[in-house]
């Protein structure tokens, strides 16, 4: 799905009962560490379902993406496995939007092609893997369930779309609990992508298969609360400490007036930043962006020099509603 995407297998010893993401943790940092290129995370084959991972989402938040953020180190999206043996019931499992993950993501789209090969070993998977890959095939302000993406591997390019289906998989989409999406009405997939899930199905008339959504699991309200959000704010984030590490211990011109720092200072400050986030408008990824550095400043080294980036990030359509009419003449 991402050909062109690397992609890290960090092996975690299995315990001699459950073996769970938030206890495997601190085994896999020093891997992330080591690879600055990694900046997504999907965990597979653990022991976790849907109840210990509603009950672990926040601790893991805390000690893997919250840790690693604390050094700098901006992890997009944690996918999670969103497993379990019994059915999925839109009004009663947990609602993911209460809790405060918001670079946390659980999926419980299942492919049926995998569960038939697995021969009962994959009844409750979830495709992680195709999440990570539909994540790694888009831009950054793309939505992992965008029915087209902007950047087609080779062999793709040409066509309308860029769904999940590919030869043998994922010709229908069933949940990770191995009921088919399609036997859930409009209302009941609402609720799932209301309370935080992704999930995959097909749209009325046209083929393929596509994720829904991308949510995160904080309220829908937080800026935080899609994968496309935390990629643009992280890529800007990095960007904007890139264009300034060169500066840092740098010698800081004064107005001998004021004490503060001189204006040429602030505008050389300024145009690196401005210059560096530049990129992501022709990048066609964010929809425009403001940084300002107030120049009423102090330079000591108790007293980092502080500013305000405003990033406009895209909006995503997630629907459309057409009033047709039948009519004698066009007025």
């Amino acid at each position: 799905m991402a050909p062109d995407a690397t992609v890290f297998l960090i092996g975690v010893e299995p315990e001699q009962e459950d073996t769970l993401v938030k206890d495997s943790i601190a085994g896999i940092l020093p891997t992330i560490r080591a690879n600055k290129e990694i900046k997504g995370i999907g965990f597979v084959g653990f022991d976790d379902d849907l109840t210990s991972i509603a009950t672990d989402i926040e601790d893991i938040q805390t000690n893997l993406v919250d840790a690693l953020a604390a050094e700098n180190r901006f992890i997009d999206f944690v996918i999670l496995e969103g497993k379990t043996d019994s059915d999925i019931v839109p009004n009663t499992v947990a609602d993911l939007r209460a809790k405060n993950a918001p670079q946390v993501s659980v999926i419980i789209a299942q492919d049926p092609f995998i569960r038939e090969m697995g021969e009962g070993d994959y009844d409750d998977y979830a495709a992680v893997g195709s999440a990570l890959g539909m994540l790694a095939a888009r831009r950054v302000n793309e939505n992992i369930g965008s029915v087209d993406i902007k950047r087609k591997p080779r062999l793709k390019r040409g066509r309308a779309d860029y769904p999940l289906t590919e030869s043998k998989l994922w010709l229908s989409a069933l949940l990770s609990s191995g009921q088919d999406a399609e036997s859930f009405s409009k209302v009941d997939l609402k609720a799932l992508n209301d309370k935080g899930y992704i999930y995959a199905a097909s749209y009325e008339g046209y083929a393929g298969v596509y994720f829904q959504n991308s949510p995160t699991a904080i309220a829908k309200t937080s800026d935080y609360a899609y994968i496309e959000n935390n990629r643009v704010w992280n890529k800007a984030a990095r960007i904007i400490r890139q264009a300034l590490i060169p500066v840092v211990k740098g010698t800081v011109k004064k107005d001998p007036q004021t004490g503060f720092i001189r204006s040429t200072t602030i505008s050389y400050w300024e145009g690196l930043v401005n210059s560096a986030l530049e990129n992501m408008i022709a990048d066609d990824e964010i929809s425009g962006f403001d940084f300002y550095i107030n120049p009423k400043q102090i330079v000591n080294d108790e007293s980092p020099v502080t500013g305000k980036a405003q990033i406009v990030a895209d909006g995503i359509v997630h629907e459309f509603e057409i009033d047709l009419g039948l009519t004698n003449q066009i007025n």
